[in-house]
């Protein structure tokens, strides 16, 4: 079914007429009546005109060019200077002699002109369209700030999903680590994903997931996907089999073609351990005694099949060592000579920030936006836990 397009209401609309001839104001107002405007009002110079705009609202002005005190052309002028009035239309009448091509009109800034002999017929027409062209103008600008607005609140909800400081300081001091993360989005909104997951007085869980694609529809997903991890949380299982167990409902949840690469591990400082589990994600970066090591996070993403082939693995965390998690706009971000920094490039952002204890996560964003192009092309997230 095809919706009628949805028209201006004349009878709403106000129009000023600025022309120092009484005879011309009637005429002009007649014109108006027969458009169907509610309401319009006059004034007899440009200097007079501009006192009518501050006092009231208009959708459109109607001026003279030739008119003593102030001219219509430093009016109009005067309108485009103020922001408020930028967007008003302007109907500018003019003669051969005046203005022979209504050149100088549109460089003072008309939207359109009246050649004089005013005609009826196309005086209303062109009226009829900028009254229009004002009407759905305004309700675009609505929609936007109504977008805006909405964009604005989701990205607080979206942002309420990821630690805050207070937590992260809280579950760090519980479990002897410094904890450091940093989430981007490309958009208003992305389709990153982090958290932590306090599981027992010695294990700390760690997860992120990278939904495909960014902006709205990779939020919802984000929005989903944090819905299933409070349905099954992480308590009890083993990294795969946790991994596992939430792929089946995201499979459903997620529409075809759409999928989430996935990090999730658990720190175990009793026993000195890092497990872990992945699908699909850029390979974490292990950092131990000035040695970096890129962990095998490999494996199908979630939400592609009903048995996800996962990656995992066990390897030490010892007390000193730190764990780099990020997204794959880290690696894949362009160097200023146009080149992926790639894992080659961060290994080496690594070997020359790590070194020292403190920081390590802010010292390596900070050096790693000396060497590549802003804006990044995806959403970043990069969290990094060093055992103290």
């Amino acid at each position: 079914m095809v919706t009628a397009p949805q028209r201006i209401a004349f009878g709403e609309s106000r129009v000023l007429i600025v022309d120092d001839s009484r005879f011309n104001r009637e005429i002009l107002s007649r014109f108006m009546h027969w458009v169907g405007i509610g309401g319009v009002d006059f004034a007899t110079n440009g200097q007079e005109g501009l006192e009518r705009l501050a006092a009231r609202h208009y959708d459109l002005v109607v001026l003279d060019i030739d008119m003593p005190v102030m001219d219509g052309l430093a009016m109009c002028r005067q309108i485009r200077a103020n922001p408020a009035w930028a967007d008003l239309p302007v109907l500018m009448q003019t003669s051969s002699r005046s203005d022979p091509a209504g050149v100088k009109c549109f460089e003072a800034g008309a939207s359109d002109i009246l050649a004089k002999p005013i005609n009826p017929g196309e005086c209303m027409a062109r009226v009829r369209l900028h009254l229009e062209k004002q009407f759905f103008f305004r309700n675009l600008s609505d929609f936007h700030r109504r977008l805006q607005s909405d964009l604005k609140l989701a990205r607080n909800m979206q942002l309420s999903l990821i630690p805050d400081q207070r937590v992260i300081a809280s579950v760090a001091t519980r479990h002897g680590l410094a904890i450091e993360g940093r989430f981007e989005p490309s958009d208003e909104l992305g389709g990153d994903f982090w958290t932590l997951f306090d599981l027992d007085e010695n294990r700390l869980g760690i997860m992120a997931a990278d939904f495909s694609g960014h902006g709205i529809s990779a939020a919802i997903n984000t929005f989903r996907f944090h819905t299933l991890i409070e349905r099954i949380p992480p308590h009890g299982y083993e990294p795969a089999a946790w991994l596992t167990m939430l792929n089946r409902p995201l499979k459903d949840l997620l529409p075809v073609g759409q999928f989430a690469t996935c990090f999730y591990g658990i720190i175990d400082r009793r026993s000195g351990t890092l497990r872990y589990a992945a699908a699909g994600a850029p390979s974490p970066l292990l950092y131990d005694q000035g040695k970096s090591t890129l962990l095998d996070a490999s494996g199908l993403m979630l939400g592609v099949s009903n048995n996800p082939l996962l990656t995992a693995d066990e390897v030490p965390f010892p007390i000193g060592a730190s764990l780099l998690v990020y997204s794959d706009a880290v690696t894949e971000a362009l160097d200023r000579n146009g080149h992926l920094l790639g894992e080659e490039g961060l290994l080496r952002l690594v070997e020359e920030t790590f070194t020292g204890g403190e920081k390590r996560l802010t010292r390596l964003l900070a050096a790693f936006d000396t060497v590549v192009q802003r804006p990044l092309a995806d959403d970043l997230t990069a969290i990094c836990i060093s055992r103290l």
